[in-house]
């Protein structure tokens, strides 16, 4: 092929003010058209169908609204509870602790769950990478052995708080116990 025949192909020259011409054509013939008394009696009828339902629905409104004030409730338990009494006995188990007592909890975190203690194991090992006291313990379920992680002990709660955000940032949910 030649430079001079790298443009535009012919079919396009021919086809593009075709399909304007026709296009022009239609439009003049929207034009022309004369416009029909559908939509006139369409709203018409929208109208008609709307003032009716409004009707019915004032009515059913008025006929609900005579029936509830006939009926009115009498509350009477206002009365009864402002001349009832409840006596509460003193019980000594149940008071609080002081505010200065010293409150000893201690959080573990359940990392994970397994049958094989090599993948407890592998748990184990990359969360002491990262930094985190992380155990394994295994205990006799239903007469299985399963093998779980635990990550702790914490005495304080926004220690806790970080080791789950890097728990969750391993796609790992722990289990707080």
């Amino acid at each position: 092929m030649t430079a001079k025949n790298k443009g535009i192909p012919g079919w396009v020259w021919v086809i593009t003010p075709a399909l304007a011409a026709a296009f022009a054509g239609f439009l003049f013939y929207l034009s022309t058209v004369p416009p029909g008394k559908e939509i006139e009696s369409v709203k018409k009828d929208a109208n008609k169908i709307f003032t009716t339902t409004v009707d019915k629905v004032k009515e059913s409104a008025d006929a609900v609204g005579e029936k509830v004030e006939q009926v009115k409730p009498a509350y009477e338990f206002y009365k009864l509870l402002e001349n009832q009494t409840v006596d509460v006995g003193e019980v000594d188990a149940y008071h609080s602790t002081p505010k200065d007592a010293e409150t000893n909890y201690q959080y573990i975190l359940q990392a994970g769950s397994f049958r094989s203690a090599e993948d407890a194991d592998r748990m184990r090992a990359e969360l002491l990478l990262e930094g985190l006291k992380a155990y394994d313990e295994s205990s006799d379920v239903n007469g299985s052995v399963w093998h779980r992680v635990y990550v702790g002990p914490f005495t304080d709660r926004s220690k806790l708080n970080k080791a789950q955000d890097v728990l969750v940032s391993r796609n790992i949910s722990p289990l707080v116990l």
